[in-house]
Parts: C-alpha cells; sequence; structure tokens
C-alpha cells in the first residue's frame, strides 16, 4: 500500500463514518454501514500496518486521522444515547405497566 493508497483509504474510511453517522436514526441502516466499516478495516488492517511500519505518516495524514478519530466517538456518543433512551423508555414502560397491574 502506498501513500496514496493510505490517504485514500483514510477519505474513504471518513466518508463511510460520515454516512453512518447520518443515518443515526435508522437502525437497520446504521448496522448494515458499521458492518460495511468494519469488513473494511478488518480487510485493509494488514496493509495499513504494513505501510505505516514502512513509512512514517505524513501530517496531513495524522489530521485525517483525528477526524476519523473524532467521527468514530460522535458515532459511539450517538449510538449510546440512543440505546440510553430506549433502555430508559424500556424501564420506564414496564414500572406503569406493573402499577396498572
Amino acid at each position: 500500500m502506498s501513500s496514496a493508497s493510505l490517504d485514500q483509504f483514510l477519505d474513504t474510511f471518513e466518508t463511510s463514518l460520515e454516512g453512518a453517522l447520518s443515518c443515526l436514526n435508522d437502525g437497520r441502516t446504521l448496522h448494515q454501514k458499521i458492518t460495511e466499516i468494519e469488513l473494511n478495516l478488518l480487510n485493509s488492517s494488514p496493509d495499513l500496518i504494513s505501510q505505516i511500519k514502512k513509512y512514517p505518516l505524513t501530517p496531513d495524514q495524522g489530521e485525517k486521522i483525528k477526524k476519523i478519530i473524532s467521527l468514530i466517538n460522535e458515532l459511539q456518543i450517538g449510538s449510546n444515547a440512543k440505546l440510553n433512551w430506549f433502555q430508559d423508555l424500556d424501564k420506564h414502560l414496564k414500572r406503569t405497566l406493573a402499577n396498572d397491574i
């Protein structure tokens, strides 16, 4: 994998994460996008590690990686917020039903 390939991977990875963030309210599509991202990362990992061992990251690549980390954090926060909301709703409904019985 060349430096240009690493740049292309980082750009594609960033775009994929932005796509996942854009469908945070659509669970099925989000799951599909996350699965695609994970598969792409797993398939690319050996080449990425080899590239990074051979050539130091450029400042631009470092900035891209920082942006990717930020997007991952955003995705995690958004996903956790949705999960917590549904868990709280579930608890509320169970309490409400238990009080009605």
